[in-house]
């Protein structure tokens, strides 16, 4: 083994700076956050060839006397922390000190700087040594450029990713850091094009409008709660709309843009039986609660953060987004308006309410496309719909006075059936019947072991069997709502269950059979349905207000509003 020896400092300053400066995002990254932390109501951000090239960023903030612009280029000199106590309760965007002496080394950089009462300086500095000091006649503020990134680390530079990548990761921070801060005026400039520059305002929702398309600002929610010194806010997608198989987040804790799977899946658990498996939604979150109960200094980045209290802000993030979705149905129901001067003859109302909310259960689809003989009166429509008709076999389109609505029968009758089985469930009346012929299924040892292990909890779904040899059982009892049903469909449905308990994740086991029975027991795509068995399941779907997605998070129902429609045909 080679002899220990310290390292010069030249080579101290590389090392460290391969911790904070992994790329041209970096730079921009730690500039611009002390610009923020230097109280700037106007940041310019400028940048050539992915950055390699050049990074400028100009800000009106305090600015550096000359003495602390010299002493900014050393590593671990902040004025933002001076005691121990002071790095649990971080209120800025930098703390360590080590930004503009990493950057400084691994590049050639010009910094000039003037605060309100002293002269301005220039200092030029080229992989960590100072080359020039001279007087500046600028305005308050600061303007640091930074030439050939990685011009002394060929190492690193041909690590860099391609010019678009680099480009692209650029503009993805700086439109992350102008939502955290609509306060300040944003300006980004790539190889000489003005990309965008934001008001600042202090609106939030003027960013999000400026930044990204019409189609994500138009299906967004507004989310809001606060709860103790939790406060949550932002925007998140509306249900079934927006959703990616890439997380597309934007999570900010006390206005700091990071990465945190406590949020990530709280976000996920509020979106519950709304999201498709595997899917994000579309997010804009701020959290904000007491800087001492989140760590800060874990990463060298800062990206990641540590919740003193994580289960707290988890239930407190799920809680949040739940109730924003719920608000959105309500809202998503209630605007409807309705269709004025039209009346549905023929048509004699449902007496009771029993009799309405039993139907679904009931629908027969014979070959000839009659009403079930259970259906013993026409139903009339809620007031301010009109059915225009089905279409492909699987979708109902209605009509309101400026709105259409294209409804998916199956999703949407499937959430309805969710959301009865889990109030019958809930109140313990899920009622079962026995099969006149019972059902012989074939199943191996393994799964006739998990069936009667889970037996208690598969008569709560008013499921019975009995053992019929050593690889089948005997099904004698179901729901009451599946003894219309062939013995294919029932055991394709008692298979699913197996299928369901086999899996070693049993927390979400019930849900998982609730959604299975709702799906099965739901109307098919491909039945073709009468006026009246459509008109039963629009009026259920805007009486009850229910979700709107089907369990498994697909949406079920699409809105198209007049004045759109008018807008594709260029009547507006």
């Amino acid at each position: 083994m080679g002899k220990v020896i310290l390292l010069p400092e030249e080579i101290r300053n590389k090392i460290a700076a391969g911790e904070v400066i992994e790329r041209p995002v970096s730079v921009v990254k730690e500039l611009v956050e002390n610009s923020i932390d230097a109280g700037a109501k106007r940041i310019t951000v400028e940048f050539i060839n992915g950055g390699e090239t050049l990074i400028s960023v100009i800000d009106d903030g305090e600015g550096m006397t000359k003495e602390d612009a010299i002493l900014a280029l050393n590593r671990f000199a902040t004025s933002k922390i001076k005691t121990e106590e002071d790095l649990y309760n971080i209120k800025t965007l930098g703390f360590r000190g080590e930004a503009l002496a990493s950057i400084a080394s691994v590049s050639k950089v010009e910094v000039r700087s003037k605060t309100e009462t002293e002269d301005g300086v220039f200092i030029k500095v080229e992989g960590g040594v100072i080359q020039e000091i001279n007087l500046w006649q600028g305005s308050k503020g600061t303007v640091i450029k930074v030439f050939d990134l990685f011009y002394n680390v060929p190492a690193r530079r041909k690590f860099l990713k391609s010019k678009t990548t680099e480009t692209n990761l650029i503009v993805d921070f700086v439109k992350r850091i102008a939502m955290a801060y609509p306060e300040i005026s944003f300006q980004l400039i790539q190889d000489g094009k003005n990309k965008f520059i934001t008001s600042g305002n202090g609106k939030l929702e003027d960013v999000v409008s400026l930044l990204f398309d019409i189609e994500i600002h138009n299906n967004l929610i507004f989310l809001q709660r606060k709860e103790g010194n939790y406060i949550i806010e932002g925007f998140i997608s509306k249900p079934g709309k927006l959703i990616s198989l890439k997380s597309q987040d934007y999570f900010y804790v006390n206005r700091r843009w990071v990465r945190n799977n406590i949020i990530l899946q709280a976000i996920k658990e509020g979106y519950k039986n709304r999201l498709l498996e595997g899917y994000f939604p579309f997010s804009i979150v701020f959290l904000t609660l007491p800087y001492h109960e989140v760590d800060v200094n874990v990463h060298p980045t800062k990206r990641e953060i540590k919740f003193e209290k994580e289960k707290e802000v988890y239930e407190f993030v799920s809680k949040a987004i739940k109730e924003a979705l719920d608000s959105e149905d309500k809202r998503f129901f209630s605007g409807v308006k309705a269709l004025e001067g039209k009346e549905h003859k023929n048509h004699v109302g449902i007496k009771t309410e029993k009799e309405l909310l039993s139907l679904p259960m009931e629908f027969e689809h014979k070959s000839e496309n009659k009403l079930s003989e259970d259906i013993s009166e026409y139903i009339s429509l809620k007031s301010g719909f009109r059915i225009v008709g089905q279409i492909f076999d699987n979708y109902i389109i209605v009509e309101t006075k400026d709105r259409v609505y294209i409804i998916d029968q199956h999703a949407a009758h499937e959430r309805i059936r969710y959301e009865e089985l889990k109030k019958e469930l809930s109140l313990g009346y899920l009622q079962n019947v026995e099969i006149l012929f019972p059902l012989v299924i074939e199943v191996s040892e393994e799964e006739k072991e998990l069936l009667n292990k889970h037996k208690d909890l598969l008569e709560k779904f008013a499921f019975s069997w009995e053992d019929f040899g050593p690889y089948h059982i005997r099904i004698i009892r179901v729901p009451y709502e599946f003894l219309k049903f062939d013995s294919k469909s029932i055991e394709n449905l008692f298979q699913e269950i197996i299928s369901d308990i086999s899996e070693k994740d049993l927390s979400k086991l019930e849900d998982k059979i609730i959604k299975s029975m709702a799906c099965h027991s739901a109307i098919r795509s491909g039945n073709i349905l009468v006026r009246e068995e459509m008109e039963v399941l629009i009026n259920l779907i805007f009486e009850r207000k229910i979700p709107l997605t089907c369990p498994h998070g697909r949406p079920y129902i699409w809105e198209i509003s007049k004045e759109e429609l008018e807008r594709y045909f260029h009547r507006r």
